[in-house]
């Protein structure tokens, strides 16, 4: 079996999610876990705002969904971060319809008025799923990417550091912790790659090369995760929307 790694942005109507966010740009909700009982289905979502007036606004016009949910509730607010469980009817949403197809759903967020899935298919099953998925009445799909899965580590999002971390040499993480340790990377800077040079006992085109490709590579893990993690950040369709 060969697994491939497709992302999605779907639309559909009468979505709690998703006309909250279309209404609201500066929110982005991510699924943390979706399971049908009976005759409703209850989601957890943790909810992330890029400013303080997009979280009051979004809070303020939660009433206005209440059409959509059976219960909306909010868990927990922090800064600029909350978590929400809601309560949907069964048949209001399209939960037994994508669930009956063979895939493996990985993660689900939304933004903009579309929902972003990163799914798991089997390669000799691509072509049919995707098929299958496009012909269910009242949606919206489009494929954004296609890619290999290279390992399910990639896909885990708890462990990002250690998967940064092996792709550090030794050389790289005591001069990264050490600039970290001296002020390196504040502003202004506490320290001097001179100054971190000669704590090593190394030439200062060779620290510098230590941090650079240090940087490089966290820089690089991070926005490769975040990219997939928020696909509507690279989504023309949502970020024409939203207005800077």
């Amino acid at each position: 079996m060969n697994l491939k790694k497709v992302i999605l942005r779907l639309w559909h109507p009468d979505c709690w999610s998703i006309e909250s966010t279309r209404d609201h740009p500066g929110i982005c909700l991510v699924t943390k876990g979706v399971f049908k009982l009976e005759r409703e289905v209850r989601a957890n979502f943790h909810l992330s705002a890029e400013s303080y007036d997009a979280l009051k606004s979004y809070m303020k016009d939660m009433e206005k969904y209440r059409k959509y949910a059976k219960e909306i509730y909010i868990i927990g607010k922090s800064d600029l971060e909350a978590d929400i469980h809601a309560r949907f009817p069964a048949h209001t949403t399209f939960y037994d319809k994508v669930f009956s197809l063979e895939f493996m759903p990985m993660r689900v967020s939304i933004s903009g008025g579309f929902e972003y899935w990163t799914i798991l298919i089997d390669e000799e099953r691509l072509s049919d799923t995707l098929n299958r998925l496009l012909k269910i009445d009242g949606i919206e799909v489009d494929v954004l990417s296609i890619s290999n899965l290279k390992s399910f580590e990639d896909e885990e999002e708890g462990d990002i550091v250690g998967q940064i971390s092996r792709k550090l040499s030794m050389k790289q993480k005591r001069v990264l912790v050490e600039a970290y340790r001296k002020g390196y990377f504040e502003w202004p800077r506490k320290t001097s790659v001179d100054e971190l040079a000669k704590s090593f006992g190394i030439a200062k085109s060779t620290c510098l090369h230590h941090l650079r490709v240090a940087e490089s590579k966290i820089v690089k893990r991070f926005v490769e995760e975040l990219r997939d993690r928020e696909p509507h950040l690279v989504d023309s369709a949502s970020a024409a929307k939203h207005i800077f």
